[in-house]
């Protein structure tokens, strides 16, 4: 009975070991993210024009993200993507990534698999997309990139 025991616990423990580990993007990154999060978690906790306000100015936010070139603004996009941005614009965010090409490659599955933390905000489990949106997100991101193709319109 005893060995029996022993194995429940050590798959309980290959389980656990499993979950996806949590990763902090480079500070430069957080940095262009941050000013998002906040206004998408300060939206969440208000109403009316407040929120409508907080929203605006995050969407504002994310186009001027698309729009930037570098390192940075790539993985600022790769990690947003675990984050709910709106209906509208969570296509664009795929859409986005897939359009910067095989460079996103890297990015793409290095965060795949991960739990994104920031060392000094805690935001909102709801700001989070849901496990399987989130896989399917970066699953249609990385098949179009290898496929050579964008996803989402041109």
């Amino acid at each position: 009975m005893k060995p029996m025991i022993l194995v429940i616990a050590i798959l309980a423990l290959l389980q656990t070991s499993n979950a996806a580990s949590p990763i902090f993007p480079p500070k430069s990154v957080q940095s262009l993210l941050k000013p998002i999060l906040d206004l998408r978690a300060q939206a969440e906790s208000s109403e009316g024009g407040k929120q409508q306000a907080a929203f605006a100015k995050s969407e504002k936010l994310i186009a001027n993200l698309f729009q930037m070139k570098t390192r940075t603004s790539d993985e600022a996009l790769v990690v947003l993507m675990n984050f709910y941005v709106g209906e509208s614009l969570q296509p664009d965010l795929v859409h986005q990534v897939t359009l910067r090409g095989k460079r996103m490659l890297p990015l793409l599955l290095k965060y795949k698999s991960a739990s994104v933390a920031f060392a000094d905000r805690k935001y909102p489990r709801s700001l989070l997309l849901a496990d399987d949106i989130r896989q399917m997100g970066f699953d249609n991101a990385i098949d179009s990139i290898r496929t050579g193709k964008v996803f989402g319109p041109e």
